[in-house]
């Protein structure tokens, strides 16, 4: 019964993070959708009105991925400490991690990133930081790199996968602590995310709603 409540605070969390993304990427669709030509005139907008309606995508881009990453972050943190309260196991990605269950670098990464934002703000310097150490000597980014300047793909590659990628292996711990016979981590790619979103997010928001910001 313990890991039920670990893995209802999983649900929870998974479903208000797509809630989130859905969001944010109907968002950027409305900018993305926004007519370059004068609806009265036929003619094309000004350099100014482009200029602001670029900016808008831009901003709209990389804050959406600031703030997954610092959900999934959060996320994890709970994981941890409701691994620690409910079941006596200790898990942290870079003290404590998990590597013989898939998908583990997923989740340094997003703790990473998370600190990079929070306490570098977004400045990859790796003389003074842990996360931004790992990120530079794991491939990820170059020394004196500014993610604020970054878009979301660039940041982190098809985002959505990567977070899925996340709870799956949040998910397969708490299973095999619970000597439960499933696995996430045994999917991958879209076969992964579609099996979370069936299993977990569809029983909250109902496909279309999920499928819309896809």
């Amino acid at each position: 019964m313990e890991c039920i409540a670990v893995l209802q605070q999983l649900d929870r969390d998974l479903v208000a993070i797509e809630m989130i993304r859905n969001g944010l990427s109907a968002q950027e669709n409305n900018i993305k959708s926004i007519s370059l030509f004068d609806s009265n005139t036929g003619q094309p907008i000004s350099k100014v009105d482009f200029k602001e309606l670029a900016s808008a995508g831009n901003i709209i881009n990389q804050v959406s991925a600031e703030a997954l990453i610092s959900l999934v972050a959060n996320s994890i943190e709970t994981f941890s400490i409701r691994l620690k309260r409910h079941l006596g196991a200790v898990w942290e990605p870079f003290t404590s991690p998990r590597d013989d269950i898939k998908y583990g670098e997923r989740a340094r990464q997003f703790r990473a990133l998370n600190n990079i934002f929070k306490h570098q703000e977004g400045y990859i310097d790796p003389t003074t930081s842990r996360a931004a150490k790992f990120l530079v000597q794991n491939g990820y980014f170059k020394e004196k790199t500014y993610l604020k300047h970054l878009n979301s793909e660039s940041i982190i590659s098809n985002i959505e996968l990567a977070i899925y990628e996340v709870f799956a292996h949040m998910y397969d711990i708490c299973y095999q602590l619970g000597n439960l016979e499933k696995s996430a981590t045994s999917m991958s790619g879209s076969e992964l995310v579609q099996s979370l979103k069936e299993n977990v997010v569809y029983e909250i928001i109902q496909p279309h709603l999920s499928q819309s910001a896809s």
